[in-house]
Parts: structure tokens; C-alpha cells; sequence
């Protein structure tokens, strides 16, 4: 019933909705409300259609949305691969350097506890700052709008630190890629529970971004996200 009410909204106001990642978020029962995007997909895959509308045209309509999500996953994918993809001199200097996968592991193993240390705290991303909150409440849409840009931010961010981390580029390009596409959710809401801990009551979105779930209940699933957040 949940996914029927959110799909009557969807088809009936806003519903540009963008997926951070690659249009192939896990969409199930404890992890719908995750992604607005990849939830709708779904329920055009399902074969829900708007009230009064032929079978023959909704699937006409199931087939392009699915041709479009398609394309975007191929074109996401492409430009993930293209950010994790190490240079060329570098790949050719590993390989003569370290032997090849066997040798980057040895690389990776002779490193000192403290030097490892000191390469994640190198590895650190930026601080991220967001625009100047606004003074009138926030809607969905601006709420939407806020965080899809951060996340664009911050899943940009995560790529350049994952490159920084011990042995990650001595894995193939295949393996960096499905790292990243299997736990970029994870990485960021560990990221965003770390920046919250010493703010009770409150997420820590990015500077200037700090929000509690009142204000965050204008979207919809983000008050249950809130209460799981702040109760772990």
C-alpha cells in the first residue's frame, strides 16, 4: 500500500527524481524509501500504471522508462569507471614495480600499523559546505534539491578517497568499481552518523546543513531515516 501511495504521488506531481549512483539501487522492503528514483523504476518494472491508462500503453511507457534508466546506468557507469580507472604510466609502473595483484598485496602487507594510519588520515575527503539555509520552511523540492547535490558531492569525494586507500588501486578496475557500487549508500550514512555524534537530536548534512527530523519530514521516508540514524 506504501508503494502504491508513493507511486500516485509520483505520477501526479513532482517526480524528477535523480539517483546518485547508477539507476541499480537494492529496492526491497527495508530499503525503498533509500532512493525516490530507483523505488518509481520499480514499480513501473512491476507493471503499476496510472488509473485509466490502457495496458498496451503502459507498457509502451515501462518500456522507454526502463530504455532511459538503461541508457543512464550504461552513461553512470562509464563515467565511474572513468573516475576510478588509475592512470596508464601508473598502472605500467605498478605492475613492473610490485609483480602485478600478488605484488600490490605484498605491498600492502609490508606496510607498518602507523604508516597505514597515517595514509588514512591522508586519505581524509574535504569538508563539504552547503548553501545558505533558507529562511522560509523547507518543501520537498528544495529539501530534494539539497541533498541530491551533496550526495553528488559527496559520492565524487568518496571516489578520490577510495583511490587513497591502502592496496585499492591494486585491485582490477572491475572489483574497484563493484566496491564502490555496493557500498556507496553505506559509506555515506556511516559518514553522515560520524559527523552527527556530537550534535543529539540532529543530522550534520554538511556545514551549513544541519537539520532535525521536523524539518527533514517534509520528504517522504526521511522521519524514518532520521529515527534510525539517531537511535544507533
Amino acid at each position: 500500500e506504501g508503494c502504491k501511495a508513493f507511486f500516485k504521488r509520483s505520477i501526479q506531481g513532482h517526480n524528477d527524481y535523480m539517483c546518485p549512483a547508477t539507476n541499480q539501487c537494492t529496492i526491497d522492503r527495508n530499503r525503498r524509501k533509500s532512493c525516490q528514483a530507483c523505488r518509481l523504476r520499480k514499480c513501473y518494472e512491476v507493471g503499476m500504471m496510472k488509473g485509466g491508462v490502457r495496458k498496451d500503453r503502459s507498457r509502451v511507457l515501462r518500456r522507454d522508462k526502463q530504455r532511459i534508466c538503461t541508457s543512464e546506468r550504461v552513461k553512470a557507469s562509464k563515467d565511474l569507471e572513468h573516475r576510478t580507472a588509475p592512470p596508464q604510466d601508473g598502472r605500467k609502473q605498478s605492475r613492473s614495480n610490485n609483480g602485478g595483484g600478488e605484488g600490490g598485496r605484498s605491498l600492502f602487507t609490508a606496510l607498518r600499523p602507523d604508516q597505514v594510519l597515517l595514509m588514512l588520515q591522508g586519505a581524509e575527503p574535504p569538508i563539504l559546505c552547503s548553501r545558505p539555509k533558507l529562511n522560509q520552511p523547507y518543501t520537498e523540492i528544495t529539501m530534494m534539491s539539497l541533498l541530491t547535490n551533496m550526495a553528488d558531492k559527496e559520492l565524487v569525494h568518496m571516489i578520490a578517497w577510495a583511490k587513497k586507500l591502502p592496496g585499492f588501486l591494486q585491485l582490477s578496475l572491475h572489483d574497484q568499481v563493484q566496491l564502490l557500487e555496493s557500498s556507496w549508500l553505506e559509506v555515506l550514512m556511516i559518514g553522515l552518523i560520524w559527523r552527527s555524534i556530537h550534535c543529539p537530536g540532529k543530522l550534520i548534512f554538511a556545514q551549513g546543513l544541519i537539520l532535525d527530523r521536523n524539518e527533514g519530514g517534509c520528504v517522504e521516508g526521511m522521519a524514518e531515516i532520521f529515527d534510525m540514524l539517531l537511535a544507533t
